[in-house]
């Protein structure tokens, strides 16, 4: 079924909408492909038929999102690097239908020997697991699917339940596992180096269940990244006295600080300063509560889809605090930023800017989307060797020397807290709806902070460098469909396709709506989606209707295809009183042609050629201009709005 685009902001139904024309037999007749409609998947238009989508992009009436509450007590012993922990569950089912299975995902598994994965990866033996239990009855594996129990295949473990799960019922579950987490480098997300711990996807974790799919089991693989339900969580953490810690959530009982540590920490909150609160060494003793043997750390988060935490005896820890404007015209309110961080050369950026750069990640992040929901933020480095990783409230970074790569890497991964921990969308089938929209918000935070481009930036933090980036990549014929599921991608151009790809289509779907629409839909498709599970024709259905236009031409052309845009001025003649200004399109991407006339003394003369143009299956169009006064210049899309392949073939001037 194609996608209908029923009513917008403004009232239009789906026919008095203006669409573009696309003539069927163009294609047959000019040689060119055009893009076509945009269909729904059968499980898509099912769900619209229950209520729980729509076809405006705003969540349906009936919609649900499955929710856990997980209750984890876990110990690291850093002798033996090992990590054993005992959790409880109660899984929410708030679906309609029975579940008689549930499916847990076990993604230390990635590491065991036999587990399919993407890449090399260190092996570890994976997740062992001493106990599964359902309402405190304990179940053994089997293979045997008539009968109570679990099998494990892979990263996925399908609990097999004594009773089904009815509509609006729960499921108690109880786990007790142990694993050793892998060694740096391991797989760029967690893993232990020397002294440093960082535990992501550690505990056994409920799967997604929801409208559209029912439950979504893809196997981690060690390349995309996750689908998650949100969920609330209460976790207890020994570690070795002396250690410090930092977690998702914030900590339940500050009887593990001294009375220093609370004071300095009040003090940056209040303060905004970026206040050292530990030195690594013999200042843990005046930082850190009397003991020995070990500490037990209790945290707490709600209504987030993860849970992550790092531990170390050798992390320096700054804090300060970062100012969100919760309502217009009401005082900001004070996110607590706290960073740990070696003193290393290696990691020297840090002490300047790793609680810096996170305030203002979480301020530019709030000002240009919505306000950050919750009481603190935490930056880490350590353990991974390239970039980032994003947890809810925490980010895990390498150990930059350089502050400008560190800025943009702590704007990137705290740019996530927006799209996916907020926005729950499916990385591991669509990374371009998490990295390819935090990857564009980050040239607009990082443009408002330093200017754009900056000299001796990375290309990947500025929209002209992540063009160069795309169109480098296409240019040497490495191109693909962002619609490609993140595993079934070409491990070369996972970055390039899902992060600089998406992010330059982003801003030509700005050029093509307009910057204060495009921005209105942008954040009308986040605030809708918070704490739900938007899927690609939900953010395409939100554009169409703020916009009020049927934009299936762009989202087939740029998420559905791998189409280079092509345009070029092919000759520009005198005609009497006019003159006359050939277009052509020479490429695939079929788009709007913003042509710029300058005329003699510096007027400008702007004629907007829509795209509808090319919909007809041409490929040269005229456009007539008065020739006086005289013409200097001809340029399409002079502001940069589009990516086309060829810059040099879009201007014309007179020869001298």
């Amino acid at each position: 079924m194609a996608v209908a685009l029923s009513c917008g902001a403004a009232g239009l139904t789906a026919q008095s909408r203006p669409s573009p024309v696309v003539d069927p037999v163009a294609t047959v007749t000019s040689g060119r492909p055009l893009p076509g409609p945009v269909f729904e998947s059968a499980p898509f238009s099912r769900a619209v038929a229950r209520g729980t989508r729509t076809r405006t992009g705003e969540p349906g009436p009936s919609n649900w999102v499955q929710h856990a509450r997980y209750r984890i007590d876990a110990a690291l012993d850093p002798n033996a690097s090992r990590l054993t922990g005992r959790e409880s569950v109660v899984y929410l089912n708030h679906s309609p239908d029975t579940l008689r299975a549930l499916a847990v995902y076990l993604r230390q598994n990635v590491f065991a020997a036999a587990s399919p994965r993407r890449s090399s990866v260190p092996i570890t033996g994976g997740v062992t697991l001493s106990r599964v239990a359902v309402a405190g009855r304990p179940l053994g594996a089997s293979a045997d699917t008539t009968r109570p129990g679990y099998n494990v295949d892979g990263t996925v473990m399908w609990i097999r339940l004594p009773a089904p799960v009815l509509p609006g019922d729960s499921a108690r579950l109880a786990f007790a596992w142990s694993f050793t987490p892998p060694p740096t480098p391991s797989d760029g997300r967690e893993g232990r180096d020397g002294h440093v711990f960082f535990l992501g996807y550690w505990y056994p974790q409920l799967a997604v269940y929801d409208d559209v799919n029912g439950w979504v089991t893809d196997p981690y693989l060690n390349g995309a990244e996750f689908y998650m339900d949100p969920a609330d969580y209460d976790v207890r953490l020994t570690v070795p006295h002396g250690w410090v810690v930092g977690a998702t959530g914030v900590l339940a009982d500050s009887s593990v600080y001294s009375a220093r540590t609370r004071t300095r920490l009040a003090d940056a909150r209040r303060s905004g300063r970026v206040i050292r609160v530990l030195t690594p060494g013999a200042d843990a003793a005046a930082a850190l509560a009397p003991g020995h043997g070990h500490a037990t750390w209790h945290f707490v988060a709600r209504n987030v889809r993860d849970f992550s935490w790092g531990t170390s005896d050798q992390y320096a820890w700054d804090a300060t605090r970062a100012l969100v404007a919760r309502d217009s015209g009401s005082a900001p309110d004070t996110v607590a930023i706290n960073s740990f961080f070696r003193l290393t050369k290696k990691a020297a950026a840090w002490s300047f800017g790793g609680a810096r750069f996170t305030r203002d990640a979480i301020e530019q992040m709030s000002a240009w989307l919505w306000p950050y929901p919750w009481p603190q933020m935490t930056s880490m480095e350590g353990v991974i060797q390239g970039g980032g990783m994003e947890y809810p409230m925490m980010t895990l970074m390498q150990s930059w020397a350089d502050t400008l790569s560190l800025a943009g890497d702590l704007m990137h991964e705290t740019g996530h807290m927006w799209f996916p921990m907020q926005v729950g969308s499916n990385e591991t089938r669509h990374p371009w709806m998490d990295e390819g929209l935090t990857q564009f918000d980050v040239a607009q935070g990082m443009r408002v902070l330093y200017g754009e481009p900056r000299q001796g930036g990375r290309p990947n933090d500025s929209e002209p460098g992540q063009r160069s980036l795309y169109l480098a990549a296409l240019r040497a014929g490495l191109d693909q469909p962002l619609m490609r599921w993140g595993d079934l991608a070409s491990q070369d151009l996972y970055f390039i396709t899902y992060y600089d790809k998406t992010a330059q289509v982003l801003a030509a779907l700005r050029g093509v709506i307009g910057a204060d629409t495009f921005h209105r839909a942008l954040r009308a498709y986040g605030r809708r989606w918070i704490g739900r599970h938007p899927y690609p024709v939900d953010f395409f259905n939100t554009f169409d209707a703020v916009a009020g236009r049927d934009l299936s031409w762009f989202w087939d052309t740029w998420f559905y295809r791998a189409w280079p845009l092509d345009q070029a001025i092919a000759s520009v003649a005198t005609d009497g009183d006019s003159v006359a200004i050939t277009i052509q399109d020479r490429g695939l991407a079929p788009m709007p042609v913003p042509l710029v006339v300058t005329r003699a003394g510096g007027v400008a003369q702007r004629v907007d050629v829509p795209v509808d143009v090319w919909l007809k299956g041409t490929r040269t169009h005229v456009v007539r201009v008065a020739a006086q006064p005289a013409i200097t210049r001809v340029e399409i899309d002079p502001h940069g709005a589009f990516p086309d392949l060829d810059r040099a073939r879009l201007v014309w001037t007179p020869s001298p």
